[in-house]
């Protein structure tokens, strides 16, 4: 269960879904072929992301529900201006829950919740190669909440 903390934290950016829209809580198709919606859609994820990036951002990420796609793709920050496509990820480990401040470009105020310190995500890239990677800290904290925006659900849950 999430505390809401913080009501007026950022402005809602431009083409980003805002909640209580229903596409939010839809859990989104698995990708079975890299087509041209699927590239186009990632496309999209990154170019959000690079607008709303700041060089004092850490971790930044956007999953195709909240631009209105039910497919399971996230992108996420590496570096400033330095992007990651995840197609169809999923957790294949998680531990030690900590409590934490959350954000979401769907939603107004910051969020008190518990969330894992250290994640395993197993996904495909564009070209279809897996790959398993293990995070900590503020990107398994992002990743936490990327998926679960894949699964219908918001940090407000």
């Amino acid at each position: 269960m999430a505390i809401h903390i913080v009501t007026n934290y950022r402005k809602p950016h431009r083409g980003i879904l805002q909640d209580p829209d229903e596409r939010l809580r839809k859990v989104s198709k698995k990708i079975e072929v890299i087509d041209n919606t699927v590239i186009e859609v990632a496309n999209k994820l990154v170019e959000i992301l690079k607008e709303v990036d700041k060089p004092y951002i850490p971790w930044l990420g956007m999953a195709a529900p909240q631009l209105g796609f039910n497919l399971r793709i996230i992108a996420i920050k590496k570096g400033f201006h330095k992007y990651q496509v995840m197609v169809n990820p999923e957790f294949s480990d998680q531990k030690w829950f900590l409590p934490t401040i959350s954000g979401c470009y769907s939603l107004k105020g910051l969020y008190l919740l518990k969330s894992p310190y250290w994640v395993k995500v197993e996904y495909m890239d564009l070209k279809r190669e897996t790959h398993t990677e293990t995070f900590l800290g503020g990107m398994a904290i992002l990743l936490k909440q990327e998926i679960d925006h894949l699964n219908g659900r918001l940090v407000c849950d």
